[in-house]
C-alpha cells in the first residue's frame, strides 16, 4: 500500500430496503460466522428497531440503520492484505440473502499532515493552493477555511472527493493538522431477480481493491506534487469511531 498517504479508514456501505437494526447483535454476528469468534467488543454495544452499533477492540465497527449497513475498519498501518471488512460484508449478505440489498458505496478516508507538506508550507495553505486566487479569500480577518468538493467521472463509475482541514488526535491535548481526502465510489446493484441483485452486490464489494488503487494514484500523482517532502505520519492511538454512516 502506498505510504505517500496515510489511509484512516476504509468502509463499505450497503443501502437495504427491508433490514431490520436489531438483527446486528454480537450473538448473531459470531453464531453465524460472520466474524471470528475471537473478536472483543472495545464499548457496550448499541441495539434497537432504529439503529444498532457494535465496535470491536481491533479497529473495526458495523452500523444499521433502516436503510443502510455500515463497515467500517480503521487501516493505520495494516496492508492491504490485512484488511477484514470486504470479507466480513460477504459473510452479512450471504447470511441475509433475503434482504433487499440496493446499492453499494466505497468510501476512503486518507490524509497528510501538515509536516508533510514541508517545513514552510501548512494546512491552510496548502487548501488554497487548489483555487485559484480571487477577491473572496481576503474577507474576514482571518483566513478563509475553505473545503473543497470534486466529482470525477470514470470508468464505470464515479468518484466524489472532499478535502478539507482537519485535525489527527495523538492523545486528547495533542493534535496534528492535517488535510483530508474523503474519497466515494458508489454503484447500484443490477439484476431482475433476488439472485442476480445478490450476485452484483458481491461483485461490487470487491471493487473496494480497484476502487482504493484508484484512490491512491489520484491523490498521490494529482494532489500531492513531486515536491512535496513526505515523511512517516505520526501513529495515533484507536479511539472506536461515533456511528459512521458512510455514503452510497
Amino acid at each position: 500500500m502506498n505510504r505517500n498517504l496515510t489511509i484512516q479508514n476504509l468502509a463499505i456501505a450497503i443501502a437495504t430496503k427491508n433490514h431490520n437494526p436489531s438483527i446486528l447483535t454480537f450473538d448473531f454476528l459470531k453464531y453465524s460466522d460472520i466474524i471470528p469468534s475471537d473478536w472483543e467488543l472495545a464499548r457496550q454495544p448499541v441495539v434497537n428497531n432504529q439503529v444498532s452499533q457494535l465496535v470491536f477492540r481491533n479497529g473495526i465497527s458495523l452500523a444499521a440503520q433502516q436503510d443502510l449497513l455500515s463497515f467500517v475498519e480503521i487501516v493505520g498501518t495494516k496492508d492491504i492484505s490485512e484488511v477484514q471488512i470486504p470479507a466480513i460484508a460477504h459473510n452479512y449478505v450471504k447470511a441475509l440473502p433475503n434482504v433487499e440489498y440496493q446499492a453499494v458505496g466505497i468510501d476512503i478516508r486518507g490524509y497528510i499532515t501538515a509536516n508533510q507538506l514541508g517545513e514552510e508550507a501548512d494546512v491552510e495553505n496548502y487548501i488554497k493552493t487548489l483555487l485559484a486566487p480571487a477577491p473572496w479569500q481576503e474577507v474576514g480577518n482571518a483566513p478563509v477555511k475553505a473545503s473543497i468538493q470534486l466529482a470525477f467521472s470514470l470508468d464505470r463509475r464515479q468518484l466524489s472527493l472532499n478535502i478539507n482541514e482537519g485535525k489527527l488526535y495523538i492523545t486528547e491535548e495533542e493534535t496534528v493538522p492535517i488535510v483530508m481526502f474523503y474519497g466515494n465510489f458508489s454503484y447500484g446493484a443490477e439484476g431482475n431477480t433476488k439472485e442476480t441483485r445478490l450476485q452484483s452486490i458481491h461483485q461490487l464489494i470487491d471493487n473496494w481493491q480497484e476502487d482504493l488503487k484508484t484512490y491512491l494514484d489520484i491523490i498521490n500523482t494529482k494532489f500531492l506534487s513531486s515536491q512535496i517532502i513526505l515523511r512517516d505520519a505520526p501513529e495515533s492511538e484507536f479511539i472506536a469511531p461515533e456511528l459512521l454512516i458512510p455514503q452510497v
